[in-house]
């Protein structure tokens, strides 16, 4: 298998990785432990660049770079950089750096993808009298709402109206960054227009592979942080895919219910939602809202006082002990001390 080097990207020479927490990361699933190690290695913008990577691909792809000794894997399973994966990374620096990458959480990039890739080809196909052609082969999730949309937004002035669209996309993601216009442009899937292909985009662009990928995300990402602020029936088709805030409205209706001032157990109760649920809720909204998270009254000064007198120096290389008997408590609050001092670093 060809070696695929945007993972060294996602590796460290000074730090051993967690091999799963690098995987998690990519393909969206978002534990607990998932986040918060991401955010240790500092690769939290990276939830969600590769949904469809499947187990035995990254595997093989982890493989390849550590035959090709640019990756090496420590004894405790973590992955690193060999100092020749080091000299490979400044001596080739990646073409394209992601400028969208902070706005991951905004919707499933596949999903915006499929829709708007079928939405165009509709509108295109429409532009040219033409009803017999084969629509892009999406789930059937997308074939209707791609539907739905059409029959609500479809009117003599529609193919006008997506076309100006487009042409005000593609001058905004090209102020950006000139790739991301071009991207768009030549992905799309029209009339007569089969659209680019991610190895097709690699070879116009003179790119690797690698970069390719990490352009195709952003791109995706662009597109959608833009449909935010923009109108039109594009914008219109995909603004329902577009998550209002970085964690869940269970978790929001979490975080809101104890900063009113209830209890942890008591939320639990009213929500009819595990204890240990209810606690991953606040870590989760600790760890990606930070700035919005009330520490004073979720770690409160006495608490912080006493962690402070057990847990001391790099947070990454803390390792827990129960104190007082209820091993899961003592754990959450060692959690979220350790997202806190992480917190507190960063705002430094």
């Amino acid at each position: 298998m060809a070696m695929n080097t945007y993972l060294l990207r996602l590796c460290s020479y000074h730090q051993p990785r967690r091999e799963r927490v690098i995987e998690n990361v990519l393909t969206n699933r978002q534990t607990v432990a998932t986040l918060f190690w991401a955010q240790q290695y500092g690769i939290l913008t990276w939830l969600g660049a590769r949904r469809r990577l499947s187990r035995e691909q990254f595997d093989q792809e982890v493989a390849a770079l550590i035959e090709a000794q640019l990756l090496e894997r420590t004894e405790d399973d973590g992955l690193k950089l060999t100092a020749a994966g080091v000299s490979y990374e400044e001596t080739q620096p990646p073409v394209y750096q992601p400028h969208f990458y902070s706005w991951n959480w905004l919707a499933n990039t596949h999903t915006v993808q499929r829709r708007l890739l079928l939405a165009f080809q509709v509108v295109s196909e429409l532009a040219h009298q033409n009803r017999c052609y084969a629509p892009l082969a999406v789930p059937f999730t997308d074939q209707e709402a791609v539907r739905g949309w059409f029959k609500h937004v479809n009117s003599p002035r529609l193919v006008c109206e997506v076309y100006a669209e487009l042409h005000l996309l593609a001058d905004l993601l090209s102020k950006e960054d000139q790739y991301l216009g071009i991207a768009l442009v030549n992905r799309l899937i029209g009339h007569d227009q089969a659209g680019w292909t991610i190895d097709q985009l690699a070879d116009h662009l003179h790119m690797s592979l690698a970069d390719a990928l990490v352009l195709d995300h952003d791109l995706w990402l662009a597109v959608t942080a833009f449909a935010r602020q923009t109108a039109g029936p594009l914008a219109e088709l995909l603004r329902p895919l577009i998550a209002p805030a970085p964690i869940s409205r269970s978790c929001r209706t979490t975080v809101q219910m104890v900063q009113q001032g209830l209890a942890v157990a008591t939320v639990a109760d009213r929500r009819r939602l595990k204890l240990g649920t209810v606690r991953e809720h606040l870590l989760t909204a600790a760890i990606l809202t930070p700035q919005q998270f009330n520490w004073s009254q979720l770690l409160p000064p006495a608490q912080r006082a006493q962690l402070a007198s057990r847990y001391h120096g790099d947070v990454a290389q803390w390792r827990f002990q129960s104190w007082s008997g209820d091993a899961n408590a003592d754990f959450y609050y060692f959690r979220l001390y350790q997202i806190y001092k992480e917190h507190l670093s960063n705002e430094s």
